[in-house]
């Protein structure tokens, strides 16, 4: 009599997988699915090494490359590690812009507030605002003011603030005058050659407004310091004489 053994659910499972994995090795020629499926995750993990060396390797050249210009930039450096460069170009920053700070700073003869003991201006620079202010000088009588505007650089800019200055029986003393970027600024000190009293200096204000607002006459002086519209280059104009500042100002 033939006896047949009852498999467990665990043999059936195994039994089913087996022939599963054979059915498929036939359709595929021998080549098993599990072994196709570890290629394949195998050449991904291949591929995204490859290229996160190569992301290292760009990164390394890029920081050699700044690290290169640096050098380049500082006058005499013997340092080749990063620590070491970075603390020297640090350094030679913080000295460019201490020299920059001198440069900036003017004689404290060529303001008004000489012999008051009070610190000097910084050059003129001029910024995105305009501006048309006056302030007094401590001169003892009154008579001296300095004048500000700061504006577009236009064509017969200074012809228009000389002839305002004019226009209040004034002229000037000193000035620096500095153009960037298309704008100007005038930094004037003017002398009322009559009394200087309040109706001449609200006067001389509205006149400097018409100039920043380009509401100036065209007629009259001829232009004086041209200076091509939309220059990035600073000019600076300093350390003349007053009768230099009269044939600038005035055209004379």
């Amino acid at each position: 009599m033939h006896m047949r053994v009852k498999e467990t659910p665990s043999e059936l499972t195994f039994r089913s997988h087996s022939s599963f994995v054979q059915d498929v090795n036939a359709m595929d020629g021998g080549d098993s699915v599990v072994s196709s499926a570890s290629k394949a995750v195998s050449a991904i993990s291949t591929d995204t090494c490859k290229s996160h060396k190569e992301a290292e390797r760009r990164r390394r050249q890029r920081i050699n490359a700044h690290l290169s210009t640096l050098r380049s930039l500082l006058p005499n450096t013997t340092k080749t590690d990063k620590a070491s460069l970075l603390a020297e170009v640090v350094q030679h920053v913080k000295e460019l812009r201490k020299k920059a700070a001198d440069v900036a700073s003017p004689d404290a003869s060529l303001w008004c507030d000489v012999g008051t003991g009070s610190e000097p201006e910084l050059w003129p620079f001029p910024d995105e605002s305009d501006e048309a202010s006056l302030s007094y000088c401590d001169d003892g009588e009154g008579k001296l003011v300095k004048a500000t505007v700061c504006c577009e650089d236009r064509p017969g800019l200074n012809r228009d603030l000389a002839r305002a200055i004019r226009s209040v029986w004034a002229s000037p003393v000193r000035a620096e005058m500095t153009t960037v970027g298309g704008r100007t600024k005038s930094v004037v000190v003017v002398q009322f050659g009559g009394g200087g009293g309040e109706e001449n200096v609200r006067a001389l204000k509205r006149a400097l407004r018409a100039v920043v607002e380009n509401r100036a006459s065209s007629s009259g002086l001829g232009y004086v310091g041209h200076v091509v519209s939309g220059n990035k280059r600073a000019r600076v104009y300093g350390s003349f004489s007053e009768d230099d500042y009269e044939l600038l100002l005035t055209n004379i």
